[in-house]
């Protein structure tokens, strides 16, 4: 019995918080320098390392184009094109949209939390002032996007 339980509760947990693609140590060092480009904005949107709701995988799309999914102390760096973009993050039951006007030149930090819910968790995603941002991802790792812009 003990087996069945571990098999169809906590397994998937497990399988849910591994499934990250954590990017190389150097370069998540590299991204918490918070180098501006002169070009570009540089988007930052991260999840810290909370309890509640920890093991679930949180998805991010950019303009409806999947970008990834976020896990426990992960961030997410992108350097966008100025212009509009509309941030989304869903779980089975919930889902935020966050939408920058970016200029190149600046940070924009985007804080998302997990919050029990029914079944998958609820999920927020609030903008936060640059000193927050940067003091909040310091303990988070780098993740590998899948959002590539043209």
């Amino acid at each position: 019995m003990k087996k069945f339980v571990f098999a169809l509760f906590v397994l998937p947990l497990l399988i849910a918080c591994a499934s990250t693609s954590k990017a190389p140590a150097e370069k998540s060092e590299a991204a918490k320098r918070f180098e501006k480009h002169p070009e570009k904005a540089v988007v930052y949107l991260y999840r810290t390392g909370r309890m509640v709701g920890a093991a679930g995988q949180i998805q991010v799309k950019i303009n409806g184009i999947e970008a990834g999914g976020t896990g426990p102390g992960t961030f997410f760096r992108w350097e966008l094109k100025p212009g509009s973009y509309s941030f989304m993050s869903s779980t089975a039951e919930s889902s935020r949209v966050v939408e920058l006007n970016v200029k190149a030149g600046e940070h924009y930090f985007l804080r998302q939390d997990a919050r029990v819910g029914v079944s998958a968790g609820r999920v927020t995603l609030v903008e936060k002032d640059e000193a927050t941002g940067m003091k909040e991802i310091d303990g988070c790792q780098l993740i590998v996007s899948a959002y590539k812009q043209e």
